[in-house]
C-alpha cells in the first residue's frame, strides 16, 4: 500500500510544494512546529533513516543546502530525521524548520 508520502508524489493527494526535481519533493508539513517547517521526501522509498543506501543521505543533505539557500537562511536552520522513534510515516524523510525564511517561501501549486 502507498505511503501518505508516495500518493503526494503522484499527486493522489494535495500537498503545498515548495520544491520538486527528480529525486525529491519539497513539502510544507502538515503540522508545522516553527515558521518554516518544511519536509523533504525522497521520491525513492526508503523506510527508515538505518535502511538507506548513503548515497540518498548524501542527496537529501545536499537539498538541505539548496531550501536553506533559497530560504536565504544558510546559517539558521534545523534538520530532524527520526528513525522509528517519532516516525509517524514509513518513508524516509527529513524535516527542516527555522524561525526565519518564511518570506521566501513561494510554493509551485499556489
Amino acid at each position: 500500500m502507498s505511503t501518505v508520502f508516495e500518493r503526494i508524489i503522484n499527486r493522489e493527494l494535495p500537498a503545498k510544494i515548495f520544491h520538486e526535481d527528480n529525486e525529491v519533493i519539497v513539502i510544507a508539513d502538515h503540522r508545522p512546529r516553527a515558521e518554516v517547517h518544511l519536509l523533504i521526501i525522497p521520491k525513492e522509498v526508503s523506510h527508515n533513516f538505518y535502511e538507506t543506501d548513503s548515497e540518498i543521505l548524501t542527496m537529501l543533505d545536499n537539498k538541505v543546502k539548496i531550501i536553506a539557500e533559497k530560504l536565504g537562511i544558510v546559517d539558521h536552520f534545523q534538520v530532524i530525521i527520526n528513525n522509528g522513534y517519532c516516525q509517524e510515516i514509513d518513508h524516509l524523510h527529513y524535516h527542516f524548520l527555522s524561525d526565519r525564511g518564511a518570506e521566501n517561501l513561494h510554493w509551485l501549486n499556489r
